[in-house]
């Protein structure tokens, strides 16, 4: 009985949509770009806690709590506006890159021949698409897409060995593999 009610409702709901004079285009087929604004200064906040029970006496005790927070801006108007339709993972990816690539030369390691060692593994080692999350993070974060112009003029004067096509048949000077210790964590056993 119910499902007959549910039925017709549906058939009601799908005649009356397809009948409306106001309509010029079918709803399914519009599809605008969308962002999400958050209010001026508004954070995303990540907390790590770790608690320690200590017994000074039964029943009572103390308790010993470290916090940790970590803040991420969140993109508000003034961020949209500024970067409407312009591609901002190039930019974020050659960020990313020169933030590992500082993290590791304060190691006395050559971190500009980790990452172009990483870009060239990621080729190779990384699952196809949809078959891991991690290979999928991975991939986005290492592959250099050398189809688009946009990413040529984005990476040009700091990276630009990623545009030669012989790069993956050098030897790099890095003694580390980036990819390969990422996902050694992924084959962790508990």
């Amino acid at each position: 009985m119910q499902l007959s009610m549910v039925l017709v409702t549906l058939v009601l709901i799908d005649s009356l949509d397809s009948q409306c004079p106001n309509r010029k285009t079918d709803l399914a087929n519009v599809r605008k770009r969308r962002y999400l604004n958050f209010p001026d200064q508004t954070n995303m906040v990540l907390t790590m806690s770790l608690l320690k029970a200590f017994m000074t006496h039964a029943p009572s005790g103390w308790n010993l709590a470290l916090e940790v927070d970590v803040l991420f801006p969140m993109p508000d108007a003034n961020f949209t506006n500024a970067h409407y339709r312009r591609k901002l993972h190039h930019r974020q990816r050659r960020e990313f890159w020169e933030q590992i690539q500082n993290a590791i030369d304060l190691h006395s390691v050559n971190g500009k021949a980790c990452i172009l060692r990483s870009v060239c593994e990621a080729k190779k080692y990384l699952a196809p698409p949809g078959k891991s999350l991690v290979h999928d993070l991975l991939r986005a974060l290492f592959i250099a897409p050398l189809h688009d112009d946009e990413f040529h003029d984005e990476i040009r004067g700091t990276y630009d060995e990623v545009l030669d096509p012989g790069l993956c048949s050098n030897t790099f000077e890095c003694p580390l593999s980036i990819l390969h210790t990422i996902l050694a964590f992924n084959r962790v056993k508990y």
